[in-house]
């Protein structure tokens, strides 16, 4: 898909190279850091050394040949030190910045070309059965979510797994309790919240009693040998759990193409095993482990317990060689926290040392921060003190309803009793992914209501109250739509409303960039700029007021329409929604 500033780009391309002067591979257009001097630059240094001349003199020499089409989106070429800058026509840019946008509409910015159908495997949010997702899971879910979002956007085929910890020692713990104490967990009217209390009370006791500790491992070896009752009560675990967990998933609009557990792929740990140990990979040690070495590379690890236990990285391997087989991924990408750096790590090299190098040059752990309480410190589980993601997601909508109603009261709303419900669960869940997303997965996050619920500065009540804002106007011109072909662009040369066009025009390079980096931190930015740059257009260009000749209020309702649409792009791909009205 060629969008406008690609047009732009090849324009200026085909202009220099048509000169003689400089080559196709010393070409390196990009917008200037000040993009008040021009809208692309290109540096000469390499092609002026190549020609012997000085960058000053080279670059006055070349744009003195360059020879721009009247019809085209380019309007000026001059030199400037050791660059050529551009500057588009905005008459041009205006009229084709609309129509694309009017064409594409909820496609814009997505670009199909990129992907061309190849299949990648995003694995996010992951969360153990038997315990209710907490605040620290948030981070997993929506990076890995809006990942999902952005590949299909670039059109990738996309596996969206959620790989769920179904399988470890911790339901040895609970297997050991519910028989020891004689306990029915699922009966009770919170089943999940009984089985958090059931493992953290088991857990204490286990750091006192050294016996328990025992006894969860022996239930444990059972639940992997088959035994019925074990079998049995495992799956019950695991029903009341996952229904929970879509009550979550779907406030947060978040889905999965598969959800396989940990022990989905425990039929095929055995074969793993004697693959490596046939590959020279893993050895036995004389107490019967299995054991990888990696020299000086990693530390080491095991593929199987003493005992016979497995371990994750066994399983992680094994779920590797199973994608590999199942899917041929061009990626393999695994949202989990940098804790879990040096257990990929291990995973990776264990599966390349298997003669797997295929699935392993393209799996690829993308880690992020940690969540931490407002005082600081670390959530903790096993400790029984967490702040649990639906409490979260809870009082958000609460503390955003609480502002629409006084909004309302204060007369700076409209909104009616019936609709404050269902908005105030858009803005507050959607505070809760921005404040995530905005920011890159590499930060530590504070969990900070106060910043997270502003409706100004980089939040997303700022965006949806800039996309609600774009529809009330829409709404209060009516019948006076824009029509559909974006035809009165050609009027929009005011620098603000300049500013908005080229901003939206930046969109599928957001996109793009945002799946090159895994970063949806990209198209965040862009989201919060697109809001700004229609902050600054509202505030200097009259839209309906009675001054405005009509030529000029269609065709600045057709700016304001197209901003409501990339608005509306830019938070679908973070998982967000726009609401219409506020």
């Amino acid at each position: 898909m060629h969008y406008v500033f690609d047009q732009l780009r090849e324009q200026a391309s085909a202009a220099l190279v048509a000169t003689g002067l400089i080559a196709p591979e010393q070409l390196a257009l990009a917008e200037p850091k000040n993009r008040d001097l021009a809208d692309l630059a290109c540096p000469i240094f390499a092609a002026a050394k190549a020609a012997g001349e000085a960058p000053p003199a080279f670059s006055q020499k070349l744009a003195a040949a360059v020879r721009l089409p009247e019809a085209g989106l380019l309007a000026k070429v001059e030199a400037a030190g050791g660059f050529v800058n551009f500057t588009v026509r905005p008459e041009a840019l205006a009229a084709a910045v609309l129509a694309e946008v009017t064409e594409r509409g909820d496609a814009f910015g997505k670009d199909s070309s990129v992907g061309a159908g190849e299949k990648v495997i995003v694995e996010y949010s992951s969360p153990n059965i038997a315990r209710k997702m907490h605040v620290g899971h948030l981070r997993s879910t929506v990076i890995g979510h809006s990942l999902r979002l952005i590949f299909e956007a670039l059109g990738y085929d996309v596996i969206a797994d959620n790989h769920l910890g179904d399988w470890g020692t911790q339901f040895g713990m609970l297997l050991a309790a519910i028989d020891l104490w004689k306990l029915t967990p699922w009966d009770d009217p919170d089943p999940v919240q009984s089985l958090v209390v059931l493992y953290a009370k088991y857990n204490s006791e286990a750091k006192e009693d050294e016996s328990l500790k025992d006894l969860a491992r022996a239930w444990f070896k059972k639940l992997e040998d088959g035994d019925v009752w074990a079998r049995e009560t495992w799956q019950k675990l695991i029903d009341i759990t996952m229904a929970e967990f879509s009550r979550t998933y779907d406030r947060l609009g978040v889905s999965f193409t598969t959800q396989h557990g940990e022990s989905y792929f425990e039929s095929r740990m055995p074969a793993v095993m004697a693959e490596a140990v046939e590959k020279g990979v893993a050895r036995r040690d004389a107490g019967g482990a299995l054991v990888v070495e990696f020299d000086d590379k990693l530390p080491s690890c095991l593929l199987q317990k003493s005992d016979g236990g497995t371990l994750y990285q066994t399983r992680d391997a094994a779920t590797c060689l199973y994608r590999l087989e199942n899917y041929a991924p061009a990626r393999n990408i695994y949202v989990v926290g940098a804790e879990q750096k040096l257990h990929f790590q291990q995973v990776f090299e264990i599966v390349r040392r298997m003669g797997y190098e295929k699935i392993a040059d393209v799996s690829i752990h993308i880690s992020f921060g940690k969540v931490s309480p407002p005082n600081g410190g670390r959530f903790s589980m096993r400790e029984g003190n967490v702040v649990f993601l639906n409490d979260v997601l809870d009082e958000a909508v609460e503390r955003a309803e609480a502002a629409m109603r006084a909004n309302v009261a204060a007369g700076r709303s409209e909104l009616t009793e019936e609709e404050i419900p269902e908005i105030a669960e858009t803005l507050g869940i959607g505070a809760v992914v921005y404040a995530d997303l905005f920011q890159g997965p590499d930060r530590n996050i504070t969990f900070d209501w106060d910043k997270m619920l502003q409706s100004e500065g980089n939040t997303a009540m700022y965006l949806q109250y800039a996309h609600a804002r774009c529809r009330s106007i829409l709404r209060k011109a009516s019948p006076l739509a824009p029509p559909s072909d974006g035809g009165g662009g050609g009027l929009l040369v005011h620098p603000a409303e300049q500013a908005l066009l080229k901003q939206l025009a930046r969109m599928p390079h957001a996109v793009r960039e945002a799946g090159e980096k895994y970063l949806p931190a990209s198209v965040a930015d862009w989201t919060f700029q697109l809001a700004k740059a229609f902050s600054t257009f509202w505030e200097n260009c009259p839209v309906l007021r009675d001054d405005v000749a009509p030529e000029m209020r269609t065709a600045r309702l057709e700016l304001v329409a197209a901003t409501a649409q990339g608005l509306k792009n830019g938070l679908a791909l973070l998982g967000i929604k726009a609401p219409e009205r506020v």
